[in-house]
This record gives structure tokens, C-alpha cells and sequence, in this order.
């Protein structure tokens, strides 16, 4: 399915409701099918480009529907929400059965439950009576009777391209917490804990080893996809080592995706990919957005109206282009196509660019979440405030009890903080559309990549050992990086990413 709609219907007007629907139409998701269960009412949306079975209702009438993109023990499809109708219960929840980046419904035993991935790859917007949940934000706020501005939320957005946290920019419009189970009774939801574990201590295996069962890993996450899918994926190639393991993993399934690159045609992106393409005689789909012609006037406010829906209102890159966006969207997720996103693969990189010791939450803050400028902020902007709020969102992301975190827990914060905020976003606008997929990004990958050492995952050294160790072939060709993944990295390039890994935190604000 693509987008849904749950409601209580004692505490949601059929005004409300109907609205919710209209802003989905909008949005593109109509023709849902709908269930009912102890005064809910839950509506499952067909994904708008291609559809997939995501529903499957029993005799009894218990029923499972999924929004986004749903496995579960290896399992696809209705196959996959079959066996977990099953299989569930809240005290046997295993995260290590799931992956894919999805939201679950299900009724059972005559009880409502709703569960997201295990990292909260999907979002799930909550409106201000706190009686309806969408998966869209703008159903959602259509279906809060007031909203107000939440200042912190909407600092983050403008600052960070996202929001953190359980808040929107709207006060009275929060989203679920991804790290819970929810039990809808008839008094509203309740929240059971997802009790992921993790183990934030090196692996001292030897490289080779390491290398071996992480490869082991990402074999089982592709081969479920490749065998439902077969040829009918699709998926990006740049420079860079995350398209590169993804085309890798891929072919090495056995699977002929369809490829393609976005850029000029003197772009590095461009040249690597064209590079490799040539060599390994496949078609490439090279698309240069910036090739789009100019809208008139009238055409241009229909292509700002349509993103401003397509992307759910709040997109980190705006919602002013010449219809390039959504375009290059739609068409990558046809004719049943599944799309593949290389997102999270600097779990296997040094994505912070700190060296190996311990920090504290302010050093990470001021690491990574200080680029912006208060340029454009009126004298109400208190940035003591603001960054004390990202202080205490980062704390609670981390489960950390003290601000000192030691190397591994940094770590964590891409996942948990980065991916499940930042990334999580856009998953929604894109399974809407159609199978979408960030393989790398899942629990069990998650705690692997945690464990390996951090000296193995500066310079790109163990993600070019991957490639190498799934694909030589493709490890062979050159990056954008100046050099190809199968060669040690240059002395030039180890001296200007230590600059960078040593420079102090406090000095990275500025």
C-alpha cells in the first residue's frame, strides 16, 4: 500500500475525516480499501504508480496492511503479512525478523495494533484531537482544527532540512514515537517499547573476517527483493561507494537492474557511471535535470501546487523546480518497478569525520548540526534554546544517560538520529509512489556496522572492501574520489581526511 488513514471515530468529526481524504487526493492516493474495528476505521491507499499487494484480510476478520515497503522474515508481499498475522504478539516482537521501511496495521485476537520498522524509517503524523494518524503529514494538519507555529520545529526545518523528535512545525501535529508499538484500545493508543539492544563495543575479528559476515549479511537482505523483483529494479549510480556496493549486491543476486545518473555530463557522477556502464556493457539512463525546459507561468504554479503535494508539504529541497523532481520520481517507480536507494550506507563510514574517542553530545552538535546561520533570525531567536532542545532530541535518540558518549554511540547517531529524522522524511514520498527500498538501512545491518572498528571505516577502507569482495569488476573502475576501490587510498587523500577527523569540534560551528 502507499499511504493510509486511522481514525478513532469518536474523536475525529467526519469533517475532519473528509478532509484527511481530500488531502490525499491531492496528494494522489485515492480508491483506498477500508476496514473498521471497535470505533476505528483504518483506510489503506494502492501506491499511485505501482501498486503492490499490501493487504490481506481473513475469514475472522482479522486483517493486515502494510504502507511502504514490508518484509518480514525474508517474506514480500501477502506471503509476508500473513505470516506475521500469525506469528504476532508484542512479547514475542523480534526486530531482527523485519526489514524494509514500512508501516504495519493489524487487527488480531480483536485487538488494533500499528508498528513502523524497527528504526523508524516511516513516519506516522498524528493530528492535534489526537484521533487520526496518517502516514502523510499534510492529512494530518487538513484534519487539526487549529494549528500554531512550533518555533523549534520550524528552527530545525529551516536550519536542517527536517524536524526532530515526536514534532512537526506544527504545534498541535506531532508524529508517532518510532520506537514504540502501539495498541489502539478504545481510549487511544498505547506505547510499548520496541526494546531494541545494542552492542556499542568494537568487533576484533580481523578484517577479512568482518568483511566476510558483513557480506553474508547483505546477501540475505537483497536476495528476497531480487527473487520477487527479478530485472524490475531500479537504481541510481554516481561516483561514490554506496551506489557502487548497490549495483554490486545486485548483479551478484543475479538480478539486471535498470541504472541510471543524474548530472551534467561533465559531472564526476556522470563520467564514473558512463565509465562503468561502457565497461560492463549495460544500458545507462543518464537524465540531466537541469535539461528541463521553462515552464510558463501557468504550467510553473501547476508544478509548484503538484510538489508541494507529491512531497508532502515539507521537502528539504523546496518545492520551486521545473518539474524535474517529481518527474524523475514517477518514472523511476513504473511498470511495478521496485527502486533502490543507496541512503545510509556511510553506516559503513566515518560519516561524522571525528577520530577515535570519546565525545560528548555538544561536540556532536557542534560536529554536525551547527551549519547554519542566524543571519536571517529576528531578535525572538534564542540559539542557547535551540541548541539545548537539539541537545536533549539527541540524548533521548540515543538512549544515552550522560552527555559523554563513547565512539561507537557517535556512531549511533547517524541511525538513530540522521537516517531516522532526515532520511525518514522522504521515505514516505517515495513509497507512496511505488516499491522503494534503502537496504541498508535495518536493524540487523545497524548493529553490525556499530561494531566495526573505527580505523576500518576511515579513508572508505572496509565499504571499499565490501565492494571488492562482492564485485572486483566493478571495485576495479574509478571514483569520484580520484581513485578506484580494488587500490589503497592515496597518501594525499589519508592526509587531508586526518585534517579533517582532528579538527576540534568547537572549531567545526564556524
Amino acid at each position: 500500500m502507499g499511504d493510509f488513514i486511522l481514525c478513532h471515530k469518536d474523536r475525529t468529526s467526519p469533517r475532519q475525516v473528509a478532509d484527511a481524504f481530500s488531502c490525499l487526493a491531492e496528494q494522489g492516493s485515492e480508491n483506498p480499501v477500508s476496514v473498521e474495528h471497535d470505533g476505528y476505521m483504518v483506510a489503506f491507499f494502492p501506491k499511485q504508480i505501482s501498486p503492490a499487494q499490501n493487504f490481506t484480510l481473513q475469514e475472522n476478520g482479522d486483517f493486515c496492511g502494510s504502507s511502504g515497503t514490508f518484509i518480514y522474515k525474508s517474506l514480500m508481499g501477502e506471503d509476508a503479512l500473513r505470516a506475521l498475522l500469525q506469528d504476532f504478539t508484542i512479547e514475542a516482537y523480534n526486530p531482527e525478523d523485519y526489514s524494509g521501511i514500512f508501516t504495519v496495521i493489524l487487527r488480531k485476537n480483536n485487538r488494533l495494533y500499528l508498528l513502523t520498522d524497527p528504526l523508524g524509517g516511516n513516519r506516522v503524523y498524528e493530528n492535534g484531537q489526537k484521533g487520526l494518524w496518517s502516514s502523510s503529514f499534510l492529512a494530518a494538519a487538513t484534519a487539526t482544527s487549529r494549528l500554531s507555529i512550533n518555533k523549534q520545529a520550524l528552527y530545525e526545518y529551516a536550519f536542517q532540512e527536517t524536524t526532530y523528535g515526536c514534532d512537526t512545525v506544527f504545534k498541535e501535529v506531532s508524529s508517532l514515537d518510532s520506537l514504540k508499538i502501539f495498541d489502539f484500545t478504545k481510549d487511544g493508543p498505547i506505547a510499548h517499547d520496541k526494546n531494541l539492544t545494542f552492542d556499542f563495543r568494537e568487533n576484533t575479528a580481523p578484517l577479512d573476517d568482518l568483511v566476510a559476515q558483513t557480506v553474508r549479511m547483505l546477501r540475505e537482505a537483497v536476495k528476497p527483493i531480487s527473487r520477487m523483483f527479478g530485472d524490475k529494479i531500479r537504481t541510481a549510480l554516481s561516483g561514490g561507494y554506496d551506489s557502487r556496493l548497490m549495483l554490486a549486491l545486485l548483479k551478484d543476486s543475479g538480478s539486471t537492474p535498470g541504472v541510471y545518473v543524474y548530472g551534467s555530463s561533465d559531472s564526476p557522477d556522470v563520467t564514473v557511471a558512463q565509465a562503468i556502464a561502457n565497461g560492463e556493457r549495460f544500458p545507462l539512463d543518464h537524465i540531466n535535470k537541469a535539461d528541463y525546459p521553462i515552464p510558463s507561468p501557468r504550467e510553473y504554479a501547476q508544478i509548484i501546487q503538484d510538489n508541494f503535494y507529491a512531497l508532502d508539504g515539507l521537502p528539504g529541497e523546496g518545492i520551486f523546480d521545473f518539474g524535474a523532481n517529481m518527474d524523475t520520481r514517477r518514472k523511476r517507480s513504473d511498470h511495478g518497478h521496485m527502486v533502490f536507494n543507496g541512503g545510509g550506507g556511510e553506516i559503513f563510514r566515518n560519516f561524522f569525520y571525528l577520530p577515535d574517542r570519546n565525545f560528548t553530545i555538544t561536540d556532536l552538535i557542534n560536529s554536525f548540526y551547527s551549519r547554519y546561520t542566524t543571519a536571517f533570525c529576528q531578535d525572538e531567536f534564542n540559539e542557547q534554546d535551540y541548541r539545548a532542545a537539539l541537545h536533549g532530541k539527541l540524548k533521548i535518540a540515543l538512549g544515552a544517560k550522560v552527555d559523554k558518549l563513547n565512539r561507537q554511540q557517535v556512531e549511533y547517531a547517524y541511525p538513530a538520529f540522521r537516517l531516522r529524522y532526515w532520511t525518514s522524511r522522504d521515505n514516505n514520498n517515495n513509497t507512496r509512489l511505488g516499491p522503494y527500498l534503502t537496504p541498508f538501512v535495518s536493524y540487523a545491518m545497524t548493529k553490525q556496522a556499530l561494531t566495526i572498528p573505527i580505523a576500518l571505516k576511515n579513508h572508505g577502507i572496509f565499504q571499499a572492501e565490501l565492494i571488492k569482495a562482492i564485485s572486483p569488476a566493478l571495485a576495479a573502475y574509478d571514483s569520484d574520489y580520484g581513485y578506484p576501490f580494488n587500490r589503497q587510498v592515496p597518501t594525499k587523500v589519508k592526509i587531508k581526511n586526518t585534517l579533517t577527523y582532528f579538527r576540534p569540534p568547537s572549531l567545526r560551528r564556524y
